[in-house]
C-alpha cells in the first residue's frame, strides 16, 4: 500500500488553520452595555468546543463494518509507535493506591509509572468525536437543580412559577409530606396520613424548648437563650438570629420519632419523645440557613394510600445531587431509603416532603422549600441531529447498545468491538515530586448554566438561558481546557495542607519526560487510519492535555514522534513473513480522510472545506494556543454570583490572549 501525493488542504502541513476564518464568522460577543449584565466576559480555565450540526453516518449498520475477527488484505492492520513529553507537570491518578487519601501516580503491572490505555483511549476517542463529527456519546445525562432562588436571573421566576404560595398562606398549602420507601430496585412514594386535613406542620424552635425535648434527640438551631428572646419585630428576630452567640454551632440536620397532640386550630398542646399523645410522626429539620426557626412534624405514613412510583430519572438526578454535596452537615439525612449509613442504619421508608403533577412525584426532597430539578438534562440539550447508524467514533472504537437512549445507534441490535487498542503510555525513568502536592481541583459543573449553555443574543439576566427555559437550550459543546502560557510553578498551586476538598497527589511527574505507547488497529480503510492519525496529532502545533489539574496548567504533552507501521496480510498467511513496514509519508492518510469528510459531509453541511468550518479551527485553538492565566483563572465568587459574566467564544478569547 504505497502512499501518493495528495492535495493540499490549507496550511495543513503548518499549522491546519485558515488563517482568515475569524473574519468570517458570525457569533456574537457577549459583551453589552446593559448594566445587568457586566461588560466583562468570564473568565475560566475551560472553554468549549461546540457539537456538530449534524452527525456524519459512516455506516449504515453493523453488517457494513469492517471485521475485527478476520483479516482484510485490502484494509490496512498495523500499529503506531509513539513518544509524547510532558511540557509541564503531569498527574493520571491510579485508584487502586489511595492510602490515607494521598493517591499515587499510576503504574503498570510491571510497576512503571504510565498513562493507562484507557486514559489514552479517552483523549484520542474526545478528538475523533470532533475531528468526525460523530454524536457525542459521553456527555453524561444529568439533571439539575435550581441553584439561585433567590437571585435576579431567570432561574428564580422558574422556581417561584413551580413554587406558587398564595398571598396570606404558608407552604404546605402547595408542598406535602410523605414517605419515599424502597421496593427491590424501585421506590415508591405513600402519602402521610392527613390530621386537619394536612400532612405535616411547621413548628417554631421555641415551641419545641418549651416541650423540654431532650437535647439528644432534638437538633436545637439555637441556644436556650432563645427562651429569654422578647423581640417584637422581624428586624429584632435577624438580629437575634444571626448573632453567633445564639446559634449552635454543633447543629445537624436530624429526624427523630414523635408523638403530638394539636387541636382544630393546629395549635401544639404538647410534643413528645414518648408514645404518650394522639398522633405519631417524626420531627426533623435539614440545614440551618439565614434566619430560620421552624422544624417540621411530618404525620406517620399513611400504609393505605395508593403508592406513586418515582421515575428512575429522577431517582438518579437525587442520587447525583446528593454524591456532589457530601460536604453538608450529616450528608446521611439526605439519602434516599434503603442505603446503608456509616453506622449500618438502613432507613426505609423515609420522610420526604413532595409535589405531584399529573398523577407523578414531579419534585421531592427532605425540606419543604423543595430543590427543584430543571426541565431538560444536559443530553436533552444536544441540538446535533442524526440518522440512524454507527458514526466513526462508534465504528473505530466499538459500542454496547444496552443502554442507548438518544443517539444514532438506538436501533442497532448488535454490540461491535473496536478496531483500535491502546497500549500504557510508559515512563521509563521519571523525575518525579516525591512529597504530596494538594490541589483544591473543585470548579464549575455543567450545573453553571450561564457558562455551560449557548447564552447567545442574551443582554439582560433575566433572558439567561437555563435548563428550563423555552425554547429548548442549547448546550456549548465538547469542554477542554486551556494550554496555559506561563510556566506552571506547582509550589504555588499546591495548598499547605490536606482538608476535606483538596486532592493529595503523590509523585507528580516533573516536566520534560518522556513517555511511549503502541497503538494497534486492525481492519482500518484508508480514511479511518487518517481520521486516527490526526486525532492524536493533527499538526506540529498541536498540544493535548492529560490527567488532573488541568485547570492550573498540568498535564500539557507533545507527541513528538508518531512512526506507523502497516502489515502486508498476503504475506502474513503465504509466506509466514511477520514482518510490518514502515510509513514514511503519514500525511498521506490524513489527506484521505479530509478529502473523504469533504466530500460526503462538510461540504454538504457546513458548504465548506474541512479547515474552513468553525468548530474544527475551534478544535485547533484548543490544541495550539497558549493563554494567558488572567483568561484562565477562575472568576472570584462575586464575580461568578453577582456579576452575571457570561463565557466568550473561543475565537474571542484568542483575540484577547
Amino acid at each position: 500500500m504505497q502512499p501518493t501525493k495528495n492535495k493540499n488542504h490549507g496550511n495543513f502541513n503548518e499549522s491546519g488553520k485558515n488563517n482568515n476564518y475569524n473574519k468570517n464568522r458570525n457569533n456574537k460577543s457577549n459583551s453589552n452595555n446593559n448594566p445587568n449584565i457586566s461588560d466583562k466576559p468570564a473568565t475560566a480555565p475551560f472553554n468549549f468546543i461546540r457539537f456538530p450540526e449534524e452527525v456524519y453516518i459512516r455506516y449504515k449498520s453493523c453488517e457494513d463494518l469492517p471485521k475485527y475477527d478476520k483479516y482484510n488484505k485490502s484494509l490496512n492492520t498495523g500499529y503506531l509507535d509513539y513518544e509524547f513529553v510532558n511540557e509541564t507537570p503531569i498527574f493520571v491518578g491510579d485508584e487502586k493506591s489511595k492510602d490515607n487519601n494521598i493517591v499515587d501516580f499510576f503504574r503498570n503491572s510491571d510497576n512503571n509509572i504510565s498513562v493507562p490505555g484507557s486514559s489514552m483511549k479517552g483523549v484520542v476517542r474526545s478528538n475523533t468525536e470532533i475531528l468526525s463529527f460523530s454524536y457525542p456519546e459521553f456527555i453524561e445525562d444529568r439533571l439539575f437543580l435550581y441553584r439561585k432562588f433567590a437571585s435576579a436571573d431567570t432561574s428564580s421566576q422558574q422556581y417561584k412559577d413551580i413554587i406558587k404560595v398564595e398571598r396570606g398562606k404558608s407552604i404546605e398549602t402547595v408542598v406535602k409530606a410523605g414517605y419515599i420507601k424502597k421496593v427491590g430496585n424501585k421506590y415508591f412514594l405513600y402519602e402521610a396520613k392527613k390530621i386537619n386535613n394536612k400532612t405535616f406542620f411547621p413548628i417554631g424552635e421555641r415551641k419545641l424548648r418549651q416541650n423540654n425535648l431532650p437535647e439528644n434527640k432534638v437538633q436545637y438551631m439555637y441556644t436556650k437563650e432563645l427562651l429569654n428572646y422578647k423581640g417584637k419585630s422581624g428586624k429584632d428576630w435577624d438580629r437575634f438570629a444571626r448573632n453567633k452567640y445564639n446559634l449552635n454551632r454543633n447543629y445537624k440536620p436530624y429526624s427523630t420519632n414523635i408523638t403530638f397532640n394539636i387541636d382544630s386550630e393546629n395549635n401544639f398542646k404538647e410534643v413528645s419523645v414518648n408514645n404518650n399523645c394522639r398522633y405519631k410522626g417524626i420531627l426533623c429539620n435539614n440545614n440551618h440557613l439565614g434566619s430560620k426557626n421552624k422544624h417540621y412534624i411530618i404525620n406517620e405514613i399513611d400504609e393505605n394510600s395508593k403508592p406513586i412510583e418515582i421515575d428512575s430519572r429522577e431517582i438518579i438526578a437525587y442520587k447525583n445531587d446528593c454524591e456532589t454535596n457530601k460536604q453538608r452537615k450529616n450528608s446521611e439525612y439526605y439519602l434516599l431509603p434503603g442505603e446503608k449509613h456509616k453506622n449500618n442504619v438502613v432507613e426505609n421508608p423515609k420522610p420526604f416532603f413532595y409535589i405531584v403533577k399529573d398523577n407523578k412525584v414531579a419534585y421531592f426532597g427532605r425540606s419543604p422549600y423543595l430543590r427543584i430539578f430543571y426541565n431538560n438534562s444536559v443530553r436533552d440539550c444536544i441540538n446535533t441531529e442524526y440518522t440512524p447508524g454507527i458514526d466513526y467514533a462508534n465504528a473505530l472504537y466499538g459500542y454496547t447498545v444496552d443502554k442507548i437512549l438518544n443517539s444514532p445507534l438506538k436501533n442497532i441490535k448488535n454490540n461491535f468491538k473496536g478496531r483500535v487498542s491502546f497500549m500504557d503510555a510508559v515512563c521509563k525513568n521519571p523525575k518525579t515530586i516525591k512529597e504530596v502536592k494538594y490541589f483544591n481541583l473543585a470548579s464549575p459543573k455543567s450545573s453553571c448554566y450561564n457558562l455551560y449553555l449557548d447564552q447567545y443574543k442574551v443582554v439582560k439576566k433575566k433572558e439567561i438561558n437555563t435548563y428550563s427555559s423555552n425554547p429548548k437550550p442549547v448546550a456549548r459543546g465538547y469542554k477542554f481546557y486551556w494550554h496555559h502560557k506561563e510556566n506552571v510553578d506547582i509550589n504555588k498551586i499546591s495548598l499547605d495542607t490536606s482538608s476535606d476538598i483538596t486532592s493529595n497527589l503523590r509523585n507528580v511527574v516533573k516536566e520534560g519526560n518522556k513517555f511511549i505507547g503502541k497503538i494497534y488497529f486492525q481492519n482500518l480503510t484508508n480514511d479511518e487510519l487518517g481520521l486516527l492519525l490526526i486525532s492524536i496529532k493533527y499538526n506540529e502545533n498541536c498540544r493535548e492535555n492529560i490527567g488532573m489539574a488541568k485547570a492550573f496548567g498540568l498535564g500539557r504533552v507533545n507527541f513528538n514522534k508518531i512512526d506507523l507501521y502497516l502489515e502486508n496480510i498476503e504475506n502474513k498467511f503465504l509466506s509466514f513473513d511477520n514482518n510490518y513496514k514502515k510509513i514514511e509519508d503519514i500525511k498521506y492518510y490524513k489527506y484521505k480522510y479530509m478529502d473523504f469528510i469533504e466530500e460526503y459531509h462538510t461540504k454538504r453541511i457546513y458548504n465548506k472545506l474541512f479547515e474552513e468550518i468553525d468548530e474544527i479551527n475551534d478544535y485547533l485553538d484548543s490544541k495550539e494556543v497558549l493563554i494567558s492565566n488572567e483568561y484562565t483563572k477562575y472568576m472570584t465568587l462575586p464575580e461568578f454570583t453577582k456579576e452575571y459574566r457570561l463565557l466568550p467564544e473561543v475565537y474571542e478569547v484568542v483575540e484577547e490572549k
